[in-house]
């Protein structure tokens, strides 16, 4: 699921929801909301997300585990 996968793409990037909200144009509660698994994510939410944490859309979806596993078998 998405929600703690936004999470932590944000962390990661270390970016506030403040700036989230700016580069994106979602307000701070949508998404807080969609990292809370609160609200679901439209096409445009998906691809604005992908776009802003550099990743391709599936990796929304998957936990940092499945992530992992991807990069050492491409290795």
């Amino acid at each position: 699921m998405a929600k703690n996968r936004l999470k932590e793409l944000r962390d990661r990037s270390r970016l506030t929801l403040q700036e989230v909200s700016l580069i994106t144009g979602f307000g701070v509660s949508t998404i807080s909301r969609h990292e809370s698994g609160g609200r679901g994510l439209t096409e445009d939410a998906i691809q604005k997300y992908a776009a802003l944490y550099k990743v391709p859309t599936h990796q929304l979806f998957m936990n940092p585990n499945e992530e992992e596993e991807i990069d050492n078998d491409g290795e």
